[in-house]
């Protein structure tokens, strides 16, 4: 009886052990694309006549839910052209994470989409994935005065990216108080 005891319990451990998942092994589907956690969104501006440069960031350390988020305003001067190039970030852990990189990476797979009330900016995306634009580099031209927003959404777009912000699934969207003075 201890020998039908000792085998199943060996048997039982065997079996667990070869359904264990391999958190490295590239052929695992639930793997592929595992969703990063995206704390801070920093837009890097760099006026193109000046050569002024500044940031403007959003800061949720905590994630979804609990502390509200931490949100700079982006003041432009009207008139004005700057280049402006976007950083992801996982601050929720020592020592953070640049997830720009991994955008870079993928950039078949995701779009930057900018949206601004009361026409303040325009903006035009300036790198591509070799067929589509991506926007992690990006010219922002200040067309007049005025108080609004600007809404920046990252959307991850495997397998169906078409150069527009309709498909695929939204990995971070934040919303900026935007002057132009």
């Amino acid at each position: 009886m201890n020998y039908l005891k000792n085998t199943a319990l060996i048997s039982l451990i065997l079996i667990s052990i070869g359904c264990k998942r391999d958190k490295d092994d590239p052929t695992d589907p639930i793997d592929i694309n595992e969703e990063e956690l995206i704390t801070s969104v920093v837009l890097h501006f760099n006026d193109t006549e000046s050569g002024v440069q500044f940031s403007s960031g959003w800061r949720d350390l905590d994630g979804p839910g609990g502390n509200s988020p931490v949100i700079d305003s982006i003041i432009l001067e009207t008139n004005s052209i700057y280049d402006v190039t976007l950083q992801f970030l996982d601050e929720s852990k020592n020592p953070s994470t640049d997830i720009t990189e991994e955008i870079k990476n993928e950039d078949q797979e995701h779009l930057l989409c900018f949206e601004t009330s009361n026409s303040l900016v325009a903006i035009e995306r300036t790198d591509s994935d070799g067929q589509f634009e991506v926007g992690l580099l990006s010219k922002w031209i200040s067309e007049k005065t005025g108080d609004g927003s600007i809404s920046v959404s990252l959307k991850h777009q495997p397998n169906v990216k078409d150069g527009t912000c309709n498909p695929g699934e939204t990995d971070v969207e934040v919303e900026f108080p935007l002057i132009v003075e």
